[in-house]
């Protein structure tokens, strides 16, 4: 598993992939994973989507990638399990939940994100700048990193890019 490690004897936990951050994140859900997903690896920062389901239960799927959507959100860190299959129960953070996750580049405060999910145990779900018409956003970011691997906080907005509808915030 490629997840930062915690170190346990310490006062405060340092933040990790997936951890929600100011509390409360009022629009968190318990779904089911797909029962028949194809994904080879799901863990904590995972962008979902809906999948249709004659049932009560609300069933998500992980995206292929940025153009793979709509994005529903991003599975939360869980110090209990880190890796789930088809049939797990996940929690989702959705819109406006604000949510620890792994830069692949810099990403300047207030850029709109796409996820890029893992494909096995040693990557972690990723995001980076995106502006790419038609890519499915996640959100956009609230502090700014100046290059790959570094924790950024990401205000779940679910939607889709396009060169009419970018959103930026200015710093």
């Amino acid at each position: 598993m490629s997840q930062y490690s915690l170190n346990q004897n310490q006062f405060t936990q340092a933040p990790v992939i997936g951890q929600v951050a100011f509390q409360p994140n009022v629009d968190t859900e318990t779904c089911q994973i797909n029962p028949n997903t194809t994904a080879t690896y799901i863990q904590a920062g995972c962008a979902v989507k809906l999948i249709a389901n004659s049932g009560p239960e609300i069933v998500v799927d992980v995206t292929s990638g940025p153009s793979d959507g709509p994005v529903y959100g991003v599975i939360s860190y869980n110090p209990r399990i880190n890796k789930y299959g088809a049939s797990d129960r996940v929690e989702i953070a959705s819109a406006s939940n604000i949510i620890y996750l792994k830069s692949s580049a810099a990403i300047n405060r207030g850029n709109r994100v796409s996820v890029t999910n893992p494909t096995t145990s040693t990557n972690d779900a990723t995001v980076a700048s995106d502006a790419t018409a038609g890519d499915y956003t996640i959100g956009f970011a609230l502090t700014q990193v100046s290059g790959a691997n570094q924790l950024v906080k990401v205000k779940i907005e679910v939607g889709s890019n396009s060169t009419t509808g970018l959103v930026t915030i200015a710093p």
